[in-house]
C-alpha cells in the first residue's frame, strides 16, 4: 500500500531532474501518472520522446502505470491535452506538479527579445495554462485536488544574469498565492517549491553543489500533496538539499500621516517606515505575561543562595513586567516594578518565545543584540537561576514539564565551558555570496580596490568570508552543550586559509566544529574551526581561538597586559588605519557579528569597557587590505594564507599603523601599533599561494 494508492498525478518536465524524480516517487506510493516531457535541451531546443518514454518504462518495470506526454506546456491546446490525458488515462487527476522549466541566462543588457519570451513562456505561461485546466476539471469532479508549482531563489531573492527567470518565477509565487485563494473552497490547494539542486538545468552552475541530489527535494513536494496538507496552500517552501524552509512575505507597520508626504519627510521617516513590526503585539503579549508569571515556579533557589535583587523586563510590544527575588523566593510584578535594579530589554515577543520554546539560545540572542541590559551582572545571574524553558513548557501544558528540573551546566560540573561539546558540528543554511554584501563588507574595512567595489565587484575582499562562516561560529559559542559564559569571552586569535576567492554569487556551504576546551591558570580555551564549501571542495577555512576568562582567578598585574612592539628592522612597508566614529556599527552590520559590546556602549560600559570597541577581525581585515596592496600588488588570488593574535581591544578614533616584514616562518610577519607604540595585532603572519 502506498500512500497515493488510488490517486492520479500529471507531472510536467517529468523526463529527467527534478521531474523525473517526482514522477518515479508518485509512482513508488501508488500513483499513476502522466509523465510530461517534450524532450528538448535545458535551453528549450530540440523535441523528442525519449525522455518521457524512459520513465514510464522505469514506472512500469517497477509494477506502476504511467502514459507519456510529449506536448509543450507553453501551448494552450498542448497543455490542455496533457491535463486531458490523465481523465482519458486513468479517469482522473488529483495532483498536478508544474516542473518544466528552461534556462536562457543573460545580463538584461544582453537579452534579446526571445530569450525573454521563451522562459516567461514556458515557466509563467505554462505554469497558468496547465493550472487553469486541471483547476476546471479537478472543479466539474469534485473531488478536491494537488496543485504544486516551482518557483526559485532566482524570483524570491533574485540572481544575477537571470531577470527573465527571476521574473518568471517571481511571477509563480505571486500566481500561487492568488490561485490558492481561489482554489480552497473546492478544496484544491496550491503551494510551490523554491528548490536548489544539482540537476540538467543546474549542471554546469558552480554555486549548486553536487550533494544537494534532486531526489532531497521529494519528500517536502510529496507531502503537500498528501491529504495531511488539506490546511496547507499559498505558501512557498525552499529546499536546499535537507534543508527545507518556508519564505515569507513581510510588510512594516510603516507610518501613515493625515497630510501627504514631502519628499524630505520621507528620508526623515525612511527608518521608521522600515522598521519591522513588533513581534509581541496581540496574542504574543498575553503569552509574555503568562511566561513571566510562571518565572517563580522556575526559580532555582538552592543555586541561588542569598541572591536578592529585583529586576524589571521590558518587552518591546508585549509590555514591562518584574521579578523580585528576596529570602530563597522569587515573585511576580504585573508591571514595571519599583526601584529595580536593573532592567532586561527583549527587542520584541517573539524573541522570548523562541527562547521559552528552546529554539533559540540566549547566548545568540545577546551576541545578535535582541538581548541588552543595564546590568550585566544580573542578566547573567536570571540565566542561571530561572529556567525559561521550564517555564516555556509549563505555559504551553507541555508533559514534559517537570518542576525544578534543569538541564547540565555550569552550576552541576563546576565552573567553564564544557568539554563534553568538543566534536560538536554546526551546519549553518546555504547562502550565495551576494555583491551587495562584498561591497558593503569592502566599504566597512574601507578597502577601496576597485576589485571590490562598484556596481559589478569581481571578487570578495579576503576576510569578507567571516560573514558566511559567522553563523557557524556564533552558533559554537552559544551551544548549549559548550555552556561559555560569553561575558567572560575574548577572540584571541584567528587562521584563515584561502584556497581560493569568493565570486559574486557563489553559493557556499558554511561548517564549524568546536574542535578544543582546554583549561589554563586564568581561563578555557576553546578552538573553533570553520570552513566553506564550494563545488564539494573547501574554499576558505578557519580557525578561531577563543578565550574563556575565570572570573574567579586571581588577576594578573594590569601593567603587563598591553605589549609593546619588539625591536625589529626597517619594515618593508606601513599602513596606517584611523578608526571612524561608526566604524563598529559599520563593521557589525557588513560582517553579521552584532554583539553589542560592538554597538551598544552601555552594554560594553557594562563589560568594563570605556565605550563600544571594534571588531577585532575588522583590524585583522586592516592587515589583510595592508599586505594584499604592499606585498601582493593588489592581487587577492595570492593570498594563501593570514594568522594573527588579537592583543588589545581598539577604540573609535584610534590610529594604527600596520608594518610588514619579510618572515621567517612565514613570507611575510606583520603587526598593529596604536598611537602609544602598544600592540594591537600581535604574532601576525601572512604567506602566499
Amino acid at each position: 500500500m502506498g500512500i497515493f494508492d488510488g490517486k492520479v498525478a500529471l507531472v510536467t518536465g517529468a523526463g529527467s531532474g527534478l521531474g523525473r524524480q517526482y514522477a518515479l516517487a508518485l509512482a513508488g506510493e501508488g500513483a499513476d501518472v502522466v509523465v510530461n516531457d517534450l524532450g528538448t535541451s535545458r535551453h528549450g531546443e530540440g523535441e523528442g520522446a525519449k525522455v518521457a518514454d524512459e520513465v514510464v518504462a522505469e514506472i512500469e518495470d517497477g509494477g506502476g502505470k504511467a502514459v507519456a506526454n510529449y506536448d509543450s506546456v507553453a501551448d494552450r491546446e498542448g497543455a490542455e491535452a496533457m491535463v486531458d490525458a490523465a481523465y482519458d488515462s486513468f479517469d482522473g487527476l488529483d495532483i498536478v506538479i508544474n516542473n518544466a522549466g528552461i534556462l536562457r541566462d543573460k545580463t538584461l543588457v544582453n537579452m534579446e527579445d526571445d530569450m525573454w519570451d521563451a522562459v516567461i513562456a514556458v515557466h509563467l505561461t505554462g505554469t497558468f495554462l496547465v493550472s487553469r485546466h486541471a483547476l476546471r476539471r479537478m472543479i466539474d469532479a469534485g473531488d478536491g485536488g494537488r496543485i504544486i508549482n516551482t518557483s526559485s531563489y532566482a524570483g524570491l531573492k533574485g540572481n544575477f544574469g537571470q531577470t527573465n527567470y527571476g521574473a518568471a518565477k517571481a511571477g509563480i509565487a505571486g500566481f500561487t498565492r492568488s490561485l490558492a485563494l481561489e482554489g480552497r473552497k473546492f478544496g484544491i490547494t496550491t503551494n510551490a517549491i523554491a528548490p536548489v539542486a544539482k540537476t540538467r538545468m543546474t549542471d554546469d552552475i558552480d554555486m549548486v553543489p553536487d550533494e544537494y541530489g534532486a531526489a532531497d527535494v521529494v519528500p517536502m513536494v510529496l507531502w503537500l500533496c498528501t491529504d495531511d496538507a488539506d490546511e496547507v496552500t499559498g505558501r512557498v517552501f525552499g529546499a536546499h538539499g535537507n534543508h527545507y524552509f518556508e519564505y515569507n512575505v513581510e510588510t512594516t507597520p510603516g507610518v501613515e500621516h493625515d497630510e501627504q508626504w514631502g519628499i524630505a519627510q520621507v528620508g526623515k521617516e525612511f527608518s521608521a517606515i522600515t522598521e519591522k513590526a513588533s513581534a509581541g503585539s496581540g496574542e504574543g503579549g498575553d503569552e509574555v505575561r503568562q511566561l513571566f508569571s510562571l518565572l517563580p515556579k522556575v526559580f532555582k533557589s538552592e543555586a541561588a543562595g542569598g541572591w536578592a535583587a529585583t529586576i524589571a523586563f521590558e518587552v518591546e510590544g508585549a509590555g514591562t513586567y518584574g521579578v523580585d527575588v528576596a529570602d530563597g523566593n522569587a515573585t511576580f510584578i504585573d508591571g514595571a516594578p519599583d526601584g529595580a535594579d536593573g532592567k532586561v530589554t527583549f527587542d520584541s515577543a517573539q524573541t522570548i518565545l523562541d527562547l521559552a520554546a528552546g529554539q533559540l539560545s540566549p547566548e545568540k540572542a545577546f551576541m545578535g543584540g535582541k538581548i541588552s541590559a543595564n546590568n550585566m551582572g544580573l542578566l547573567m545571574k536570571f540565566g542561571q537561576y530561572f529556567d525559561l524553558e521550564e517555564a516555556g513548557k509549563m505555559a504551553g501544558g507541555s508533559d514534559e514539564a517537570d518542576e525544578g528540573a534543569s538541564s547540565a551546566s555550569s552550576a552541576d560540573r563546576g565552573p567553564g565551558p564544557n568539554p563534553d561539546a568538543v566534536g560538536k558540528k554546526f551546519k549553518p543554511s546555504v547562502r550565495f555570496v551576494k555583491p551587495d554584501e562584498m561591497v558593503a563588507y569592502a566599504e566597512a574595512v574601507d578597502d577601496e580596490n576597485p576589485r571590490y567595489v562598484g556596481e559589478n565587484p569581481e571578487v570578495a575582499a579576503p576576510l569578507f568570508s567571516v560573514r558566511p562562516l559567522f553563523e557557524g561560529l556564533e552558533s559554537a559559542i552559544a551551544d548549549k552543550t559548550l555552556d561559555a559564559d560569553l561575558m567572560q569571552l575574548v577572540h584571541g586569535e584567528q587562521e584563515m586559509v584561502f584556497h581560493d576567492v569568493l565570486r559574486p554569487m557563489d553559493l557556499v556551504t558554511p561548517r564549524a566544529e568546536i574542535t578544543s576546551v582546554v583549561e589554563k591558570s586564568s581561563g578555557w580555551l576553546v578552538d573553533v574551526e570553520q570552513w566553506l564549501m564550494r563545488d564539494g571542495e573547501r574554499v576558505v577555512e578557519a580557525k578561531s581561538g577563543l578565550f574563556v576568562r575565570n572570573p574567579e582567578a586571581e588577576k594578573g598585574d594590569k601593567s603587563k597586559s598591553a605589549q609593546e612592539a619588539p625591536e625589529r628592522g626597517e619594515p618593508l612597508f606601513t599602513d596606517e588605519q584611523v578608526v571612524a566614529d561608526d566604524q563598529p556599527q559599520r563593521y557589525a552590520e557588513a560582517s553579521g557579528d552584532m554583539n553589542p559590546i560592538h554597538t551598544d556602549p552601555n552594554v560594553a560600559k557594562a563589560a568594563g569597557l570605556p565605550d563600544v570597541i571594534l571588531h577585532g577581525l575588522c583590524t585583522m581585515a586592516f592587515a589583510a587590505r595592508a599586505v594584499v596592496d604592499g606585498a601582493l600588488d593588489g592581487h587577492v588570488e595570492d593570498l594563501g594564507r593570514m594568522k594573527v593574535r588579537f592583543a588589545k581591544p581598539v577604540l573609535p578614533g584610534s590610529t594604527l599603523t600596520t608594518r610588514v616584514w619579510e618572515g621567517s616562518n612565514a613570507d611575510f610577519e606583520f603587526e598593529m601599533v596604536d598611537a602609544d607604540g602598544e600592540m594591537v595585532l600581535s604574532q601576525g603572519e601572512a604567506d602566499r599561494k
